[in-house]
């Protein structure tokens, strides 16, 4: 065959091919992604096999739905925790969830029949979460005294400050209660009465639909004379004069919540070893041969700072010194220290003494009968208040 012959038909051969190409079924060599299926092309089946292939042997690579970026996802991104519009989202459902909790609570309380038709520093709320009574007013006290603690157990409350305790009038329609043992706290915004405080004072509560009424199993009767020139009762005018010195006082009480936050919220920067802390190698060295030697440490625990960064070892050192004043200076072997209760806890002997001693000393407790109260702040039950009052008296009523 002529060499022009075979040229002419090999041009016309391509010319025949790329005629050919503009439609039916052809193979490319082009990405899959860049053909698509339509009335004259499909895809060559062999070349979508070998795709789908490279596709299963290569991972895809997933991306953050929220950054596009690879390597996490939208629940972990970490542009997405420190967006602002995230924050205050995260913000606004805390504080709906802390509303929805303080709700809860609020949704418990039962306003006390009779005192919710005057002003609201006169209502009253009796709350079965809470431990004691609490009044944020100092002028429902009838009688108050000073008195400072805290108290972090009460329902939605973390902290509550008290700066006194005693006893209202809470006129209830045509009666009138008198509640003893009432802590006046400025930390809380209205008057709680505890469920659990009033049945062990001797009261019947009675629910009504979101109100209740109090009824007491007993009353005692006062004689309350009037005094001519001012007017007032003799209760009135100590009411008066004991409000007014809770008030000359706020200050000691505001150093007292400082430093009870300081020492809850601060880590105290304590030494590791016992060798270069000169406190705790005064407290290992310190015998007791004689009373003055108990005296020593009795004055240590003056300092509340003090006993609150060395507190573990004030108690072992108080026990030691309970320990020789009834065996070597009084010469009883019979007590055994430190004291168990009825139900084998160990009682705190170091603590029994503050809290005793902040209250006014043994007597006052016992006249006040605050008995159960401290025995609630150790731990126990206001059942048990008889009991601390016996083991004070026999341990620590030097």
């Amino acid at each position: 065959m002529p060499a022009s012959m075979y040229h002419s038909s090999a041009a016309n051969v391509n010319g025949d091919v790329s005629d050919f190409q503009h439609s039916g079924i052809r193979a490319t060599s082009r990405n899959q992604s860049e053909i698509g299926p339509n009335s004259t092309t499909l895809p060559c089946q062999h070349c979508t096999d070998e795709q789908d292939e490279r596709n299963r042997r290569n991972a895809r690579i997933r991306l953050c739905y929220y950054c596009h970026l690879p390597g996490h996802q939208i629940y972990n991104c970490k542009a997405k925790e420190n967006d602002e519009v995230t924050q205050l989202l995260r913000q606004a459902i805390n504080a709906g969830i802390k509303r929805k909790e303080e709700d809860i609570h609020c949704r418990n309380e039962m306003i006390v029949t009779g005192t919710d038709g005057g002003q609201w520093a006169e209502i009253w709320y009796v709350n079965p979460s809470f431990n004691h009574h609490f009044s944020g007013n100092i002028n429902v006290f009838k009688r108050v005294k000073h008195m400072m603690g805290v108290e972090t157990r009460s329902g939605m409350n973390n902290f509550l400050f008290i700066r006194g305790v005693g006893s209202v009038e809470m006129k209830t329609g045509n009666e009138t209660l008198n509640i003893q043992s009432v802590f006046y706290s400025p930390e809380i915004d209205r008057n709680v009465l505890s469920l659990d405080q009033l049945t062990l004072q001797g009261y019947t509560v009675r629910k009504s639909g979101d109100k209740c009424k109090i009824y007491p199993m007993f009353s005692t009767p006062t004689v309350n004379s009037r005094n001519e020139t001012n007017g007032l009762t003799k209760e009135e005018e100590l009411g008066l004069h004991e409000k007014r010195r809770l008030q000359d006082l706020k200050g000691v009480d505001d150093e007292f919540k400082e430093a009870y936050l300081n020492s809850y919220f601060e880590t105290l920067n304590v030494s590791n070893e016992d060798d270069n802390d000169w406190n705790r190698l005064i407290l290992k060295s310190l015998k007791f041969r004689e009373f003055a030697d108990c005296k020593a440490l009795i004055d240590m625990l003056d300092d509340r700072e003090y006993v609150f960064k060395y507190k573990v070892e004030l108690q072992n050192k108080f026990e030691e010194m309970v320990q020789w004043f009834l065996n070597g200076y009084m010469g009883i072997t019979s007590r055994p220290v430190p004291p168990y209760s009825t139900d084998q806890k160990k009682i705190d002997l170091l603590s029994l003494y503050i809290l005793v001693a902040s209250e006014g000393g043994y007597r006052e407790v016992t006249t006040e009968n605050t008995w159960p109260i401290v025995a609630k702040d150790l731990g126990f039950g206001y059942e048990d208040g008889d009991y601390m009052r016996i083991i004070y008296a026999m341990y620590l009523e030097f």
